[in-house]
C-alpha cells in the first residue's frame, strides 16, 4: 500500500513539473490541485469574482486550469484584451466546449477561421440589408414596444414578473429578421415559435421552401437559401450554405439576440427602481423632448443624452456576460508580456473592467453622468466593452443598441416603476451562469 501511495505522489509531482517546465514565462496564477486544477474553487463564488480576487494578487493576466486539460488565461486589463483579441492568432474557438457535439463547428459562434469569417460576413451584410439602422426594423420594434406596454397596462398595477413578456417581445424582433414577419403575443403561431424554436426552424426553413423564390428575398432564411443556390449554379463543390449551417446560424441568432437584450432590459428595471432619481430625470428629459402621443423613436435619440447614458450605465453595472465566450490560441503567442502556449483558452473578464476603479470613479455607484462630458454629450470612456472587443465582438451590436434604447426609453416614458408590496428588488440578487441575470422578481408598473 505504501508503495502505491509513494508511486502516486511521484506521478502527480512529475505531472506538475512537466506542466510547469514545458513552457517558460507563463502568466502567474494560484496553485491548483493535480488533475482538478482550480475548478473546485468555484463552489462558493462565481468564476468572474474569483478571478478578480486572484488578479489582485497575481496581476491583470493570470493562468488557471479548469481541470488537467484546460489551461486558461484570464485577462483583467482593457488594453490587454483589446490588443489580444485583435490578433488572428487569438481568434479561434475552443472546440471542446460550447455544446460542440451538436454544433460541430457550424454556425456563427463556434465556427473557425475561413468558415467563421464567411458566416460572420454573410450575417452582418444580410442583417444590414434587412433592417439594421432602417425604418422597417424600427417599426417592428415599436410594434413590440406597444404590444408590451398594452400587456403591462392590463396588469392594473398588480405585481408582475416581466421576464417572459420581455423575452417574447425581443424574440419577436429576431423573428422579423429571420422569418420576415412578427407575431402578436396572442398569436398561437408566435407562442409555438417562441417555445419550440428548433422544430420551427425545420418547419419554416428549406424543407418547405419558406415561400422562397429567386426574385423575392424577405428575410435571413431566404437570403441564405438564395446564396446557396447561387453557389451551386457556380459549381461550388464544398458550399458551406447547407441546412446544418442554416439551422445552427439561426439558433445562434435567436440565442444571442434574445437572452442578452431581454435580460439587460430586466436589469434596467432593477437599477431604475433602486435609483428613482435617475428614472425621474429620464422621464423629464423624455417629456420635454418627445410628444406625449408618440413613442420614443431613433430620430429623437440625440435629444435624450441622459436617457442614453443611463442605458449605457445599466450595461456597465450589469455586465451581462461577465466572462465572454472563450477564445483559444492557434499558436504560441505573447499576451501582456507572457508566453501563452498554443491551445490555451483565453477569457476576458468583462465584469472586472466594468468595475475597475482605474477606469471608473466609484465603480459600484450607479451614475449615468459618467457617460456624459461637461456639455452633456454622450461619451464612451475607456474600459467599456459590453459587446466585447476585437475580431469576434458581437455582430448584433447595432441591433442590440437599437432594441435597448427603444424598449427601455418607452417603458420609462409610459410607466413609473415601483417595488411590489413587501418585496424589494436589489441588483445584489442575481443568478450567475454564462449570463449574469437578476433573480426572478415582481414589480409594479404604474401607468403615467
Amino acid at each position: 500500500m505504501i508503495e502505491f501511495v509513494i508511486g502516486a505522489v511521484v506521478l502527480l509531482l512529475a505531472i506538475a513539473y512537466f506542466r510547469s517546465s514545458r513552457h517558460k514565462n507563463l502568466p502567474p496564477g494560484p496553485p491548483g490541485l493535480p488533475f482538478a486544477g482550480h475548478i473546485l474553487e468555484f463552489t462558493k463564488d462565481p468564476p468572474f469574482k474569483k478571478f478578480m480576487e486572484w488578479s489582485k494578487k497575481y496581476g491583470d493576466t493570470i493562468m488557471v486550469h479548469m481541470g488537467n486539460q484546460y489551461p486558461m488565461v484570464v485577462m483583467h486589463g482593457y488594453d490587454t484584451m483589446k490588443k489580444a483579441f485583435n490578433e488572428e492568432v487569438n481568434a479561434a474557438r475552443d472546440q471542446r466546449f460550447l455544446f460542440n457535439d451538436f454544433f460541430q463547428g457550424h454556425g456563427l459562434i463556434i465556427s473557425q477561421r475561413g468558415l467563421w469569417k464567411e458566416r460572420r460576413r454573410f450575417a452582418i451584410s444580410t442583417l444590414r440589408d434587412f433592417g439594421m439602422g432602417k425604418t422597417w426594423l424600427e417599426d417592428n420594434i415599436i410594434a413590440e414596444v406597444e404590444d408590451m406596454c398594452a400587456v403591462l397596462r392590463k396588469q392594473n398595477k398588480q405585481p408582475f414578473d416581466p421576464k417572459t413578456l420581455l423575452s417574447h417581445s425581443v424574440s419577436n424582433v429576431i423573428c422579423a429578421l429571420v422569418f420576415g414577419k412578427r407575431f402578436a403575443h396572442t398569436d398561437a403561431k408566435f407562442t409555438k415559435l417562441a417555445s419550440l424554436f428548433p422544430e420551427n426552424v425545420r418547419i419554416t426553413g428549406p424543407t418547405t421552401q419558406n415561400k422562397f423564390s429567386s426574385e423575392e428575398v424577405d428575410d435571413y432564411i431566404d437570403a441564405f437559401i438564395k446564396e446557396g443556390k447561387k453557389q451551386q449554379e457556380k459549381g461550388a463543390v464544398n458550399s458551406t450554405f447547407t441546412d446544418k449551417q442554416l439551422v445552427t446560424s439561426v439558433l445562434n441568432l435567436f440565442a444571442a439576440g434574445t437572452e442578452t437584450t431581454s435580460t439587460t432590459t430586466l436589469w434596467s428595471l432593477v437599477f431604475l427602481i433602486e435609483n428613482p432619481d435617475v428614472m425621474c430625470k429620464m422621464q423629464k428629459e423624455i417629456d420635454d423632448n418627445i410628444p406625449r402621443d408618440r413613442p420614443v423613436r431613433m430620430d429623437g435619440k440625440g435629444l435624450l443624452p441622459y436617457t442614453e447614458a443611463a442605458i449605457l450605465e445599466v450595461q456597465r453595472c450589469a455586465s451581462l456576460v461577465p466572462i465572454c465566450v472563450l477564445h483559444q490560441t492557434l499558436a504560441d503567442t505573447v499576451i501582456d508580456g507572457y508566453t501563452v502556449p498554443k491551445g490555451t483558452l483565453l477569457a476576458p473578464n468583462l465584469y472586472s473592467i466594468h468595475h475597475d476603479p482605474r477606469y471608473w470613479k466609484n465603480p459600484d455607484k450607479f451614475d449615468p453622468t459618467r457617460f456624459q462630458d461637461a456639455s452633456g454629450k454622450v461619451t464612451h470612456p475607456t474600459g467599456f466593452a459590453p459587446f466585447q472587443v476585437g475580431k469576434r465582438s458581437c455582430l448584433g451590436e447595432a441591433l442590440a443598441k437599437m432594441e435597448l434604447y427603444l424598449f427601455i426609453s418607452n417603458i420609462v416614458k409610459n410607466f413609473n416603476l415601483e417595488n411590489a408590496p413587501g418585496n424589494k428588488v436589489s441588483h445584489e440578487d442575481y443568478v450567475a451562469s454564462i449570463v449574469l441575470a437578476p433573480a426572478p422578481y415582481k414589480i409594479v408598473f404604474v401607468p403615467r
